[in-house]
């Protein structure tokens, strides 16, 4: 029997139970890939999209502690949390970039999905819940600043309520659901929909549309959230100014993924149609997009209509959103005439920038693709993309200086933290995660290198000496013998009598005669048998 002197301590049996445990739940069907080496992070932005929802939830639940969603305390709580609460500064600020950033990187997965062509490997459902996803994403945000209840969250929330109003039939009835008789109930429903209804839809969608294969990268979940950190430290976000509805409202824009509607809003025009009608109409072209596309191919130069009709959807973003931060600087006007934009000149635009820009990309898509097709005309060059391989020195000695700046940075945000500066303390954290992330890549790649086969060395065969030819064979030429010609059978004539012998004699042929043609020999031999007879006779 053997017996095995290998124990394990109690804190892996406890992870050993906890695995045992979770075996067969629903979270364990996921299988979680921690990539050995750099991926790129286009392809798991839904991932990290799922992360920065995981660190909203924690800083919300944070602000919950000290959150009051009551009309009249609900700014002054929020004051508290940002200007007294130890560390309510830097939670409220991570949860505000957060939410931004996760409006942001849901927007860039969309699009990458659309441009690569993924949702046509049988991926049409969750293409179909990744923009339910997506919306709901932009409602928990918009609702998570409005419940501050600022001069900005009231303007979003006038504006949310009047379109609400505009829906045919069902207006009215949906504008007492979500908002209430009033500020009042608007704030508390807000709440619920911000901390409970929404998040849970999210969750429920999250279940369906995620694949069964995901993309953990540490490193880059380490620099996406030092990148929060660090916009928090350097973008501070304010509190605004209170709601008075006394006090006449100033110049104030939505955030930036509503300032698109914010644009449209601002022409003026029937607010079903630039406010419902077209948003609507945009989300419906996204859903059916998998079932209108044919193309075979998955690349966006082999698709040209498709990545043309992306690409001006993007162009449309983009100039309307800047149209919708843009307010007219002239002082002297009053505050209508410089939040209002001219529907003639805003609307033609719109129109021209549909055909400009499908057409650009269409030719320029035609236009690369002619060019492949030369470059495969031609002769390849030698050489090509090189990965980058440190040597095994610099390795440690790149991890060994990133290690004491983690030392110096942590130094530097405890003190920061002392000192009270809030801003410059959130600052070193994000440089703090982001440095974490490159040591984490640094020593990752180590790892791999230290695992990989070493390479094969390139044996040169030592040079050949040229083989002599062979000889040709000469001719073979028989060799002379001393032996004597058989002797003729003796016949006896009648009346004779053979006299004895008296001598022998022998013949032998020269090594000349070897060497002679065929009649020569020929008449050789009759005149030796001729010399033979007569030898017999006289004997």
């Amino acid at each position: 029997m053997v017996v095995s002197l290998h124990r394990e301590n109690s804190l892996v049996k406890f992870f050993r139970w906890v695995y045992a445990g979770v075996d067969r739940t629903i979270f364990m069907g996921l299988k979680f890939t921690f990539p050995a080496r750099f991926v790129s992070p286009l392809g798991f932005l839904g991932m990290l999209t799922f992360v920065i929802f995981i660190i909203l939830g924690i800083t919300g639940a944070l602000l919950m502690l000290w959150y009051e969603p009551i009309l009249d305390r609900a700014w002054n709580s929020v004051s508290n949390i940002n200007d007294t609460i130890p560390y309510g500064f830097h939670i409220r600020n991570i949860h505000y970039h957060a939410s931004n950033a996760m409006v942001m990187v849901a927007i860039l997965h969309m699009y990458y999905q659309y441009f690569s062509g993924r949702y046509k490997i049988r991926n049409e459902i969750l293409w179909v819940t990744g923009i339910i996803l997506g919306v709901l994403t932009i409602l928990e945000a918009f609702t998570g600043y409005d419940i501050i209840f600022s001069e900005r969250a009231e303007l979003a929330i006038s504006i949310a309520a009047s379109l609400t109003n505009s829906i045919p039939i069902l207006g009215p009835q949906m504008r007492d659901a979500f908002f209430g008789s009033g500020f009042h109930d608007f704030v508390l429903r807000f709440y619920a929909f911000h901390v409970f209804l929404l998040p849970i839809a999210l969750l429920g969608l999250m279940v369906v549309h995620f694949p069964r294969f995901l993309v953990f990268d540490v490193p880059m979940v380490m620099a996406v959230a030092g990148a929060i950190m660090l916009t928090g430290g350097v973008f501070p976000v304010d509190m605004g100014l209170k709601f008075d509805p006394s006090v006449p409202p100033g110049i104030t824009v939505p955030e930036w993924y509503l300032t698109g509607l914010y644009a449209f809003l601002r022409t003026q025009f029937d607010k079903f149609v630039t406010g419902v009608a077209w948003p609507g109409l945009f989300i419906f072209a996204l859903l059916v997009i998998p079932f209108v596309d044919k193309y075979k191919k998955f690349s966006w130069k082999d698709r040209p209509i498709i990545t043309a009709v992306g690409i001006t959807s993007l162009a449309q973003i983009i100039v309307t959103t800047y149209w919708g931060f843009y307010i007219n600087p002239d002082r002297t006007k009053s505050l209508l005439e410089r939040l209002v934009i001219d529907p003639i000149f805003f609307y033609l635009v719109m129109l021209l920038l549909v055909p400009l820009s499908f057409g650009f990309t269409y030719m320029m898509i035609k236009l690369a693709k002619n060019a492949e097709a030369n470059a495969k005309l031609q002769p390849k060059k030698a050489g090509g993309k090189t990965a980058i391989n440190l040597p095994k020195k610099w390795i440690y000695v790149l991890f060994v200086v990133l290690l004491a700046f983690q030392v110096y940075l942590n130094i530097s945000a405890y003190y920061a933290v002392l000192n009270g500066m809030k801003n410059y303390s959130l600052f070193i954290v994000g440089i703090i995660m982001l440095v974490f992330a490159g040591m984490f890549h640094i020593y990752r790649h180590g790892a791999a290198m230290a695992k990989a086969p070493p390479p094969k060395q390139t044996t040169f065969p030592p040079p050949t000496k040229p083989v002599p030819a062979a000889p040709r064979p000469a001719p073979s030429i028989p060799k002379p013998t001393n032996e004597p010609l058989p002797a003729p059978p003796i016949q006896k004539a009648s009346g004779t009598q053979v006299a004895p012998q008296a001598s022998k004699t022998t013949t032998t042929i020269p090594p000349s005669t070897s060497v002679l043609s065929g009649s020569e020999t020929d008449n050789t031999k009759s005149v030796l048998a001729e010399k033979s007879t007569t030898e017999v006779a006289k004997k």
